[in-house]
């Protein structure tokens, strides 16, 4: 099935479409940031109200993310720099638009290398692994630890992606270099439009400087929008969803907190109810 508006404008998990998961509910999320506070506060109040009344096929855990997701789009309608930031972001290395040669760079990139059957084959596997998303994650976490990474950044991203314990991508997949290359270019095509778009220097500056946070918060936005289900994706909920619920700016509410804790009470990132938030 070919990416179409469904999933695009997707606010509830599964996405069966052509994109992989790479274009999964962002540009949704994006538009009603962007509109009136009216809309927003609709968006809130029918995830509050899938909370209540839990839709066809949506759990407790899924029904407590989308309220929390809610919450993030709240933030970006409040930061409009971050918003403009990470909706850049993810239009330069995802969306993947016909006759705009700036836009989708990570996409175009890896289907010129695989060639239309292989990358149709790809994203299928992309779409049932939730790769996208577990990228971005794992970015985040990477940038988070480049004191400890450095010049190990891109090789420990890649080694993270293969040895996942999900389904194993295809041995003709794997020849490929599909991975390798996968990480050079989202590297480059997350990482340079939230510099430019954010006006903090350049990439090499920032990195010598060791001062990521401003890359950090663009990826993990792009990341709980982009994942179709963050509540079976554990690197997604530790590596993004831990520092936005915690991070004070984003300002999820204390009740989406109680719910989150009380869904997922082995993952201690989630604040307890009267629990104090900080930290980055």
């Amino acid at each position: 099935m070919a990416h179409n508006s469904n999933c695009a404008q997707a606010e509830r998990p599964r996405c069966e479409c052509d994109c992989g998961g790479a274009r999964h509910g962002c540009q949704g999320a994006f538009g009603i940031a962007g509109s009136s506070a009216g809309a927003v506060r609709e968006y809130i109040d029918q995830r509050e109200k899938d909370w209540y009344t839990r839709p066809s096929r949506t759990n407790g855990g899924q029904a407590a993310i989308g309220c929390a997701r809610a919450d993030v789009v709240h933030w970006l309608h409040r930061d409009r720099d971050l918003l403009e930031c990470a909706k850049a972001t993810q239009e330069t290395a995802f969306e993947n638009a016909a006759g705009t040669s700036t836009r989708g760079m990570v996409l175009r990139g890896l289907s010129e290398h695989l060639g239309p059957q292989r990358m149709q084959e790809f994203q299928g596997w992309a779409g049932r692994t939730h790769f996208w998303c577990e990228l971005l994650a794992q970015m985040a976490c990477a940038v988070a630890q480049y004191e400890k990474l450095k010049a190990r950044m891109f090789r420990t991203l890649e080694d993270v992606l293969v040895q996942r314990q999900v389904q194993a991508l295809p041995e003709g997949l794997r020849r490929s270099g599909v991975i390798p290359l996968t990480v050079w270019s989202a590297w480059r095509y997350v990482l340079e439009p939230i510099v430019v778009t954010s006006a903090v220097g350049t990439l090499a500056t920032l990195l010598a400087r060791g001062e990521v946070q401003p890359l950090l918060w663009p990826i993990r936005v792009i990341a709980v929008l982009m994942c179709p289900d963050a509540s079976d994706h554990d690197a997604v909920r530790k590596y993004c969803w831990e520092p936005i619920v915690r991070h004070g700016s984003a300002e999820v509410r204390q009740v989406v907190r109680a719910r989150l804790a009380q869904e997922f009470p082995g993952n201690l990132w989630f604040p307890q109810a009267g629990g104090v938030l900080g930290g980055t």
